[in-house]
């Protein structure tokens, strides 16, 4: 079975990992080239010759090479949506296409690897994190009014607990635990290439109440915001010294780059994203290192002179009550929303929900502001709720407080690794209040991939350390024999 790659030390890995770098920022042009010039309602049957074969060499390297397969995944998911938007069969969120097939392999991956007999904690590792919102939200498949598009939510919800799992198959060492967040970190390179072309040519993400917003190689802004967020906040760990060991010249690049996707991150528009981020340079400076905390408020003052920042901000003063037919803000629109939501809530159906994928059907009923057109929840909290009932969002708060935990523990083998690992955690818990998190598959891969890695490393560090034969020191009843023996020798 194919390995990933260890370190870009030898000559071979570093022209591969050259190599993965000019592919994937070749393939976030190409991504974003055909996506502007191919007229899909004409030319379907092009998309449908490009995923055929792409799904016989997905089958093959399943068959032959998984670790290979879940390598070149996170090494290119972060690059692919606007391509696999192109292989959609359907109308919808009925559609399904080469998407669907990537998910559905993450999930074979997994059960391919236990039925190998791979000796992972799969059980506490379900029992702490997913499976009970797993549980709770394929049951609520017997009541939902969308069907298809539920068993497609869960099946995403799923191949998340998948990716989860696999960092334990796949980490066992240091060097494996940082040779798989090196292919998380270049995952960066094609949305960032692509990202400043949008930047330069002024294309990207058209709101009608926000204007242009960059949304690079993801389906939406808010999905390439938050991946940003994760992505900064992992760069600016290992540039503080922490995590994951790279060389002197890297280490100086990285502040550079690390300015590039927070400029990249301030187009997106996103404000929970840059709240989340403010977020974790606050915590850093407050626990880490006190001594950025002058140089990280300046910053954060700086941001402000920025129009579209400053623009973005000030909208939250204005448009909170909807009076004299003043539009409101985005904030407290879905203020409105959830409430209506509340409102339309029957007791009977507080402790189970309406269903999975229940809320967008029934949100076009009981908030006149949708026009007949249903908004999604825009609230993790209100989602499982509203879904699933108590026991949905019991399955979820469970899912924080379980995998908070989990990573919490790092700390003792990595106090680094565990302070990122619990922020990642709490930024997603955080941004959950105002958006539809779980929605975001690509994002959640690479967020839960993370996770992964670092609570294995600490999992095989905490058996190593368990393993290891204690010093033997004489015991106290030792001692008198020692003396005995001692005072006859002389």
């Amino acid at each position: 079975m194919a390995r990933p790659l260890a370190s870009p030390a030898q000559p071979r890995q570093r022209t591969l990992l050259a190599l993965t770098i000019l592919g994937g920022g070749a393939l976030a042009l190409l991504a974003g080239y055909v996506v502007g010039r191919l007229n899909l309602g004409g030319h379907i049957h092009l998309a449908l010759l490009v995923a055929l074969p792409a799904a016989f060499v997905l089958g093959l390297l399943f068959i032959y090479a998984r670790q290979t397969l879940l390598w070149l995944i996170i090494l290119f998911r972060a690059n692919l949506d606007p391509m696999l938007n192109m292989t959609k069969i359907g109308g919808g969120s009925s559609a399904i296409g080469l998407g669907g097939l990537l998910n559905g392999l993450v999930i074979g991956l997994i059960v391919m690897e236990l039925l190998n007999r791979q000796r992972i904690p799969v059980k506490r590792l379900l029992l702490q994190t997913w499976l009970p919102l797993l549980v709770v939200m394929v049951g609520t498949l017997t009541i939902t009014p969308r069907l298809v598009p539920g068993i497609k939510n869960d099946l995403s919800l799923l191949s998340n607990a998948a990716i989860f799992l696999l960092a334990f198959v796949y980490v066992r060492d240091k060097a494996s635990h940082d040779a798989w967040l090196r292919a998380v970190l270049l995952s960066t390179i094609g949305p960032t290439l692509y990202g400043l072309y949008q930047i330069v040519t002024h294309t990207g993400f058209h709101d009608f109440q926000v204007g242009l917003r960059i949304d690079s190689t993801f389906s939406h802004p808010n999905i390439f915001a938050f991946y940003l967020v994760l992505m900064v906040s992992l760069l600016f760990v290992v540039w503080r010294g922490g995590v994951l060991a790279v060389s002197p010249r890297v280490r100086r690049l990285l502040p550079l780059y690390i300015l590039v996707l927070l400029a990249l991150l301030m187009t997106t528009k996103t404000r929970s994203a840059w709240g989340a981020m403010a977020f974790f340079f606050l915590a850093y400076s407050l626990v880490m290192e006190r001594k950025l905390l002058p140089l990280l408020v300046i910053a954060g003052f700086a941001s402000l002179l920025l129009p579209d920042v400053r623009e973005r901000i000030s909208e939250l003063t204005t448009g909170n009550s909807g009076m004299y037919y003043q539009p409101l803000n985005s904030f407290a629109w879905r203020k409105e929303m959830w409430t209506a939501a509340l409102r339309f809530m029957e007791p009977s159906h507080y402790l189970f929900g309406y269903g999975k994928e229940s809320y967008e059907f029934y949100s076009r009923l009981f908030y006149p502001l949708s026009n007949g057109v249903g908004p999604p929840a825009h609230n993790v909290y209100m989602q499982v709720f509203f879904d699933g009932g108590v026991m949905g969002l019991s399955g979820f708060v469970w899912l924080l407080l379980g995998t908070g935990a989990l990573v919490a523990g790092v700390r003792k083998t990595d106090r680094m690794e565990g302070f990122l690992l619990l922020m990642l955690v709490l930024e997603f818990a955080l941004v959950s209040v105002s958006d539809n998190m779980l929605d975001y598959l690509v994002y959640n891969w690479y967020l839960w991939f993370v996770l992964g890695i670092g609570v294995s490393l600490h999992f095989r560090r905490m058996a190593q350390a368990a393993a290891k034969p204690q010093p033997t020191h004489g015991t106290v009843f030792e001692r008198p024999a020692l003396a005995r023996a001692a005072q006859r020798g002389r």
